[in-house]
């Protein structure tokens, strides 16, 4: 089948998102016992996973449960300590470029846990180095940031504070098991986060949700003029995010985008047409440090926690975690989250995981594209890239790829044509 062909044929098929590998029996050749190696890498972002929540939203794809007992949070940052340390004295001379803390949400942990959980953060980069760049970040919902827990994320040093509004609209939150606090008490919680003097705010929006509208959507940027948070970030709803039989269009989808493309850039804020990341600052691409390195540059991560995922320069794991049941009885059992899920990835499936990555974004580096590969990239993928030209899906400016608007309506198609897959004929 050739490329023409192969877009027609994914241009409306829903599974063609960010999501790589489709399905985790393409992976299943590479899979190895063991852990990823870091031996010779220098640079790299840490990341922690929090996997509890005051509330279960129906649409969450990731490891959460119910906040459990003092005990039991305990009992689960013991083994995030132990890990760390155990990674920590296996590469002793890394420098950290970002480090999130994620979930579920954590701050949803009891106040005794929560500062716990920052003295582990503290105790990291205490004691290896950071670049100039590195902006470590925070995952919050309104309603569990009290007073005592901005103050202890301050003194802690994190810069950024990144909450899940998800939509503001009180019958999309209903439909989608969403709750959220009032808009005053969340301009309250704003207002308490800059008076102390924590630098970012990023509110994360979704589209795609059940029963959403334009209308709600315009809800969603009014309230985003009231708030003024410093970033904003967009979630389009997969559909493996999906837990009811309802889902919308591509076409659906892209004029949710366009709907809030259009109200957020009026706001002034800064992004392209296709990138899901604002910015009120045009030389900042609304990511924290983790995410940007992650996504852009394509540098490894160390996860930990339940499910964390991880990335070496020649692989990718997933924590212990996935697929467990009665997670508070297995976290009093468990005292680490070892890898149980590791594949060492030929360079081509190291590229297309970076090209499903960067495809959220709407860009990609030919310059790191090259250095997966080991390869020149425009070589390898000639027809593909000018296919694309010809058809006004991508273009080409200096070291980047960029989606255009046209291609943006299918980009999950665009970037398939480039996956390993479609070599392999698999797809």
């Amino acid at each position: 089948m050739d490329i023409e062909n192969i877009f027609a044929h994914r241009m409306n098929d829903e599974r063609y998102n960010t999501s790589y590998p489709l399905s985790p029996e393409h992976w299943k050749p590479f899979k190895v016992k063991g852990e990823l190696d870091y031996t010779g890498c220098t640079v790299l972002s840490f990341y922690i996973h929090i996997p509890f929540c005051e509330h279960l939203c129906y649409f969450c794809e990731y490891t959460r449960m119910l906040v459990p007992s003092r005990e039991i949070q305990r009992y689960y940052l013991n083994a995030i300590r132990h890990d760390i340390n155990s990674f920590l004295n296996l590469y002793p001379n890394i420098t950290l470029c970002g480090f999130d803390i994620g979930g579920g949400t954590p701050t949803s942990m009891c106040d005794e846990c929560f500062e716990e959980l920052l003295n582990i953060y503290k105790e990291v980069v205490e004691r290896v180095s950071l670049t100039d760049d590195f902006e470590p970040s925070i995952e919050a919902t309104f309603q569990t940031l009290s007073d005592y827990k901005v103050r202890l994320i301050s003194k802690a040093g994190i810069k950024r504070v990144s909450f899940g509004l998800q939509s503001s609209v009180k019958s999309v939150q209903n439909n989608n098991g969403r709750v959220n606090p009032t808009l005053s008490m969340m301009d309250d919680v704003i207002q308490m986060i800059h008076t102390n003097g924590i630098e970012k705010i990023n509110i994360d929006l979704m589209y795609g949700l059940k029963n959403q509208t334009l209308e709600d959507i315009e809800t969603d940027v009014a309230c985003i003029k009231q708030f003024a948070p410093e970033q904003i970030t967009l979630y389009e709803l997969r559909t493996n995010m999906l837990c009811y039989k309802e889902n919308s269009s591509k076409e659906e989808l892209f004029r949710c985008y366009n709907q809030f493309f259009e109200g957020l850039t009026k706001l002034e804020y800064n992004a392209r047409f296709g990138q899901n990341t604002f910015s009120k600052d045009l030389n900042d691409q609304g990511l924290s440090s983790y995410l940007r390195h992650r996504m852009l540059e394509f540098i490894p991560y160390k996860g930990f926690g339940l499910s964390a995922q991880s990335m070496s320069p020649t692989g990718i794991s997933y924590n212990l975690g996935k697929s467990v049941h009665q997670l508070k009885y297995f976290i009093q059992q468990a005292k680490s989250y070892p890898s149980v899920d590791t594949y060492m990835l030929p360079s081509q499936e190291m590229l297309s995981k970076y090209m499903a990555i960067s495809a959220y974004y709407g860009q990609m580096s030919i310059a790191v594209a090259n250095r997966i590969l080991e390869m020149d990239f425009m070589a390898v993928f000639k027809s593909e890239v000018v296919y694309c030209i010809r058809q006004g899906l991508i273009e080409i400016n200096g070291d980047k790829l960029t989606i255009t608007r046209k291609g943006f309506e299918y980009y999950g198609a665009v970037f398939s044509l480039f996956f390993d897959t479609i070599k392999c004929g698999t797809l």
